[in-house]
């Protein structure tokens, strides 16, 4: 049995965001959160994918080459637009440092640094990805809402974070638990 993803709690999620200081750093977490991403792709999003006028993002996956537009977050245009308001140069990338868009490595160094910040068990910067699945089925969705933003072809990819959460089957348990044609065992 394969090992399950590993994801961050909503109150590790939490911690993790208030760590984070700097403007570009919390538009390139958000971006991986809220859509899904892997960090190749979230720091290789250029201001025209981003046109804030009609809130749509498109995003570009370089696995299995699904993509599309999706709506703009409005929180993830606010931090997007500061990001961009604090940069010292204007090239096409949101999330740049000093020789250009940031690097894979350094996206995860900062992740990083800001879970250790955080008091946060190190874990890949592809925890958020998979932290917005969990959090998906937390809320309720069904797994086909959760499959659409990881751009998953084949739902099966998908369920493996029913095994980390399945709100649904656990009030079926909890009824079943009380239902009188179960038989309970005393101690």
């Amino acid at each position: 049995m394969a090992p399950l993803p590993k994801y961050l709690t909503q109150d590790e999620l939490k911690r993790f965001l208030a760590a984070i200081d700097a403007p570009r750093d919390r538009a390139l977490f958000g971006l991986i959160y809220h859509y899904g991403l892997r960090v190749s792709e979230a720091l290789r999003l250029t201001v025209d994918d981003v046109p804030f006028t009609n809130q749509r993002i498109t995003v570009r996956r370089f696995k299995n080459g699904l993509g599309g537009e999706k709506p703009l977050w409005r929180h993830t245009a606010t931090r997007l637009r500061r990001s961009l308001r604090e940069r010292r140069d204007v090239g096409p990338y949101p999330c740049t440092g000093r020789k250009g868009p940031l690097q894979k490595r350094q996206g995860q160094k900062r992740f990083t640094d800001y879970t250790k910040a955080a008091g946060i068990q190190e874990r890949s910067v592809h925890a958020l990805r998979h932290s917005m699945a969990v959090h998906l089925l937390e809320a309720g969705r069904g797994s086909e809402d959760v499959a659409d933003p990881l751009r998953h072809e084949n739902i099966q990819n998908t369920r493996i974070y029913a095994q980390i959460t399945n709100p649904l089957r656990e009030q079926v348990l909890r009824e079943l638990e009380q239902h009188p044609k179960i038989v309970r065992i005393s101690l």
